[in-house]
């Protein structure tokens, strides 16, 4: 079999749980005989390195490329990993027969969204997903404000792949259960690690007479770390001697706003300084393993665990084990306790209870513990059992990859599909190419033109004059007037809505989509859109990428329809291929928004009817920026208005969403100001194309903007928290 690794760690760069799977993974199947090439960023060059005959590590420099400049890093990355294993897909003999890449911070988003939307070289390989904990799970418990920019758009990427992946895999029962739920029809396989530990292969001499128990790891708070040592302090407190170490880095904590062991350390000094409590920074493994042997117990306190490989190397040398209930530690130790004791956090002074225990326990017990401790992670962590196991998984996937047939492309769109309540007759396959035209004539031939040569042969156009005025304008439109291919229907002039809805209905196609008259559109545009429409029964409409061109460079990146992120801002503009039944019966342009976003307002409509939206990630339209444009006469208020209007109409979404909208709103600012949800904060000098203003330092957005900046920062929170003080003691005075 031939395996590629897809990974954003590894050794020796990285010495993280991911690296060290994949590396292990890696080296045990290329060591049975399998094909393996493992693919990830480096910092510093692109390489390829030939371990042995079998295993081939493929890095690449990362930050490399236009995309970096549109979308933010771990986005970007994403996209860039597509790139390479496309290229690598595209100029080697010796193909894949599956892929699998990880879950965290979602590098495999868009090489998913790719295979489903038809990328040639990918189309017979399936994708397997390794699941270690998703971003959007570790935020949560972590405390850190998870609806913010970009993190929580990495969540939901994540969520994305889970949902588009061939297969999942997971270590543990534990991370099964957690996050099954967010791809239900996805069943995640539960394969626990392979492990080996090199060192010490003729043995290994445990102390037995130590009282001191061992942490080594993060100090994160999901690791738990806090609880311990809270604790240990209480037994501490009541006299009883023991020496508790911790070795480890440190890490951010954000309701502390301070990295969480030096928090820790401040406000158990007195432990500290009695030598109870020992803080040691991180050392290599070679240093780390003689004190898991001189160890009475180490301990694994996390909240929220996979399936650590602190516990695996500590089981591995006969460590008896002290592990809460969540997380894969659990698993390894086994219900049955025999390798350690199991507490749970969920219950009041099981943590202390089990550690008096051990602390208390006799010398025998101990052995024993330890004894079964080192036979249990043999037997259930076995490389030969574990090899075979996943081959036969991906022997499964693979078969099954080959039977099947998707209809319905994966979505994480949770609005039910209404009935049509009026049926629409048109020709099944046209493409209606639907311009509204009002006084346009200075650009109306290079986009006739830039129609006309489009790569989907099956089209009409038709124009709707909305009551041109302009004496070239309307000579220019009269030259088309008796085209095969072009209709003009003249109307009164009623706006871009009405414009835009007019023709909609006078338009022949299955399909319709919507061009304004001076903008543009690549070739293939058309072609891919309905092709993706009659690939997959649930989507309603198609669009990409735009790329801003005559007064802007801009690109707008588009994603995939989601919600709520969707009540808060708009995710595509009007260039969009669309099931003509489908916007008759529900996406409208909206007459009564006479000042813009009508475009929004009726995508809106047609997601609140349980639409499906995709965006194609490459930019395939051109989007003039005009100074007389009518997005560029928006104002705040104006905005503020639309968007009211807007919500009431949609009263229903936003209801449903309000908690969750809420939450985006209050970590990132208003709506209005969102364009690109994989960047923290647009950037001073950015040009918000929906909301047409125009950054500068002069603009008060851009105030506001700065002024969040500020705010935000280490000095700034620490200015905030001065003046709340200072308003309490006027309101208490």
């Amino acid at each position: 079999m031939n395996i590629w690794f897809l990974t954003s760690e590894f050794p020796p760069d990285y010495g993280g749980g991911i690296g060290m799977y994949v590396d292990n993974a890696a080296r045990m199947m290329a060591a049975a005989g399998h094909k393996v090439k493992v693919v990830v960023r480096d910092a510093k060059e692109t390489t390829t390195e030939t371990v042995n005959p079998n295993l081939e590590i493929y890095r690449f420099l990362h930050m490399q490329g236009s995309v970096y400049a549109t979308l933010g890093y771990w986005t970007a990355l994403s996209y860039q990993y597509a790139e390479e294993v496309i290229q690598l897909l595209n100029t080697t003999t010796d193909k894949p027969d599956i892929i699998e890449v990880q879950d965290y911070n979602a590098i495999g988003y868009y090489l998913m969204l790719k295979k489903w939307q038809h990328e040639p070289s990918l189309e017979n390989i399936p994708i397997v997903m390794h699941l270690h904990t998703p971003t959007f799970e570790l935020d949560k418990v972590n405390q850190a404000p998870r609806f913010k920019f970009p993190n929580y758009w990495i969540g939901q990427m994540e969520k994305f792949c889970m949902v588009a992946a061939d297969a999942l895999l997971s270590p543990s029962q534990f991370l099964k259960d957690q996050i099954q739920h967010v791809a239900p029809n996805n069943p995640i396989k539960v394969i626990n690690l392979p492990y080996e530990l090199d060192d010490y292969q003729e043995g290994y001499t445990r102390n037995f007479d130590d009282n001191t128990f061992l942490y080594f790891g993060r100090s994160e708070y999901r690791k738990g770390v806090q609880q311990m040592i809270k604790g240990a302090a209480k037994l501490w407190d009541q006299g009883y001697d023991f020496k508790l170490k911790l070795i480890g880095g440190d890490t951010y904590f954000h309701p502390r706003a301070r990295n969480l062991g030096e928090f820790l350390q401040e406000r158990y000094k007195k432990y500290i300084d009695q030598g109870k409590l020992i803080f040691k920074s991180a050392i290599p493994p070679k240093d780390l393993n003689p004190e898991i042997l001189k160890a009475k117990a180490v301990i694994i306190p996390s909240l929220y665990e996979n399936f650590p490989y602190s516990c695996l190397t500590s089981m591995w040398l006969g460590a008896p084990m002290l592990v809460s209930k969540s997380g894969g530690q659990a698993e390894m130790v086994g219900e049955q306790q025999k390798a350690g004791l199991i507490f749970d956090w969920n219950i009041e002074g099981d943590f202390e209870n089990k550690l008096l225990e051990y602390i208390e326990m006799d010398q025998v017990t101990v052995v024993s513990k330890s004894q079964s401790s080192h036979e249990r992670i043999r037997q259930l962590c076995n490389v030969d059992a574990n090899l075979e196991m996943r081959i036969n998984y991906f022997e499964e996937v693979i078969s099954q990859h080959k039977l099947s047939t998707k209809v319905e492309f994966p979505t994480l769109l949770q609005v039910p599909k209404k009935p049509i309540h009026k049926e629409i007759s048109s020709e099944k396959g046209l493409l209606s190419i639907v311009i509204p035209y009002y006084n346009l004539g200075k650009h109306l031939e290079e986009t006739l033109d830039s129609a006309l040569q489009n790569d989907y042969q099956n089209f009409e156009i038709v124009i709707i004059n909305d009551g041109t005025n302009d004496e070239y304008s309307l000579e220019v439109l009269n030259r088309y007037r008796h085209s095969e291919l072009i209709r003009i229907i003249d109307i009164p002039n009623g706006g871009l809505a009405n414009a835009r809805n007019v023709g909609a209905a006078e338009a022949k196609g299955e399909y319709i989509t919507f061009l304004d008259a001076d903008d543009l559109i690549e070739a293939s545009f058309y072609d891919r859109s309905v092709k993706l429409l009659d690939s997959y029964e649930n989507i309603s409409f198609v669009y990409c990428w735009l790329q801003y061109f005559e007064n802007s460079t801009f690109v707008w990146p588009t994603f995939n329809i989601e919600l709520p992120y969707f009540l808060g801002a708009n995710m595509l503009s009007a260039f969009t291929v669309v099931r003509r039944e489908e916007f008759l019966n529900f996406g409208l342009n909206m007459d009564a928004m006479e000042y813009g976003l009508e475009d929004y307002a009726g995508w809106l409509s047609m997601v609140m009817n349980g639409c499906v939206g995709v965006s194609i990630p490459e930019k395939l339209v051109r989007y003039r920026v005009r100074s007389d444009s009518m997005s560029r006469q928006f104002n705040p208020d104006m905005l503020l208005y639309l968007r009211d209007y807007m919500s009431h109409q949609h009263k229903e979404l936003y209801d449903k969403y309000s908690v969750e909208l809420f939450n985006l709103i209050d970590a990132n600012g208003p709506g209005y100001l969102w364009n690109n949800p994989s960047l923290s904060y647009p950037p001073v000098g950015y040009t918000y194309p929906n909301a047409a203003v125009t950054s500068n330092v002069d603009d008060p957005t851009v105030q506001k903007q700065e002024l969040m900046r500020i705010a935000n920062s280490k000095w700034g929170q620490r200015l905030i928290r001065i003046v709340f003080k200072l308003r309490l003691h006027k309101i208490f005075k």
